[in-house]
């Protein structure tokens, strides 16, 4: 029954508790008890055992209220050798200097999420009183750039941020710790089922705007903003990855770990049944899981018939699968990607 060869990522949602309330979250439905670290070390193991170097990401819920537990598994991960590359994903609202120093030392890699400047981030990411999040996640990030912790920004794309998105690169850039923006979508599962989609025009014109603030302020400031889209699609301009190779799920080369040891294709979709892998005590069912890396890319078919799949890499399954759509992409996603591709044609030259 076990199998961890091709595990390339690994996330442990450590617990699906989370202090903020954001109006997209996907996750707020993940089991809200905390990760025994017995299971955590399971899930590792069976990552571990194919003795190649993976991705090991600590996510929630909000993972630093299990900060107990993501150290104790660090140090795991230390004393035994095993390759894994740390990162968290994180609000960034619960940072003090110890734990900054305990994740810089570790080497732990660092993504915050931060849906634009005050007003707008407010709007969406709010604490689970209802208050806005922003200065509690500035705070966090002044942690953080105080000890010299470089980090990266993760962004819900959504109607209410769509047309200020270039506020968030100047923000980025204001803050001066972050190198790296990553422009997510809206996904319809958990809350966000309960807001509207942008447009795909809307955002086209929004990324195409962050761009272009990004090269302004790299001209003023002599710092290069790394666009996460734009990295995929120089990775796969330069023919080091074939197919869906944007994402490890898509491949069956991922397995998400909650907090009860339920192991799923893909952070979206657990509680999800079909979409369901094993757990970590029985391992990960061979069988099942090519079934379900072949059923998620037949039912993405179409990405592979469009010009744009060899710089694209196909679109997001849990995104399509979220949004109803059938026999057909997601049209915000192809804008976003494309409105990238054809910055990433006009400027590459330079």
């Amino acid at each position: 029954m076990e199998d961890s060869q091709g595990i390339k990522m690994l996330v442990l949602s450590l617990t699906g508790r989370c202090n903020f309330a954001c109006k997209y979250c996907y996750a707020h439905q993940h089991p809200r008890e905390t990760m025994p670290f017995s299971t955590a070390v399971r899930a590792v193991n069976l990552a571990a055992q194919s003795g190649e170097p993976f991705i090991l990401q600590f996510s929630g819920g909000e993972p630093l209220l299990a900060f107990d537990v993501m150290e104790k598994i660090v140090l795991y991960v230390q004393q035994q050798s095993i390759p894994a590359i740390m990162q968290v994903q994180t609000n960034g609202s619960l940072f003090n200097h110890g734990r900054v120093d305990f994740l810089r030392q570790a080497r732990v890699g660092i993504g915050v999420s931060l849906d634009g400047r005050p007003a707008v981030n407010n709007r969406l990411r709010c604490l689970a009183t209802g208050e806005g999040s922003f200065r509690h996640i500035l705070h966090g990030i002044q942690h953080l750039a105080g000890q010299g912790v470089e980090i990266g920004l993760t962004c819900v794309v959504v109607e209410d941020n769509v047309a200020e998105l270039k506020g968030l690169v100047e923000m980025a850039y204001y803050l001066g710790n972050v190198r790296r923006i990553g422009f997510d979508l809206l996904r319809g599962q958990g809350r966000g089922g309960q807001l509207e989609a942008p447009r795909a025009e809307a955002i086209a014109r929004g990324v195409w705007g962050a761009l272009q603030t990004a090269r302004q302020m790299e001209q003023r400031t002599g710092q290069k903003m790394l666009i996460a889209q734009l990295e995929r699609i120089e990775h796969l301009a330069q023919g080091s990855a074939r197919g869906f190779a944007h994402c490890y799920a898509m491949n069956g080369e991922a397995a998400f770990v909650d907090a009860r040891g339920g192991i799923y294709a893909c952070s979206s979709l657990v509680g999800d049944e079909r979409f369901r892998l094993g757990d970590t005590a029985a391992g990960i069912d061979k069988k099942r899981r090519r079934e379900v890396a072949a059923m998620i890319q037949n039912s993405m078919s179409f990405c592979r018939a469009c010009p744009d799949f060899q710089w694209c890499g196909g679109g997001c399954f849990s995104r399509w699968y979220g949004s109803g759509c059938r026999n057909r992409a997601y049209d915000g996603e192809c804008a976003l990607k494309r409105a990238c591709i054809r910055w990433y044609e006009e400027n590459r030259e330079e």
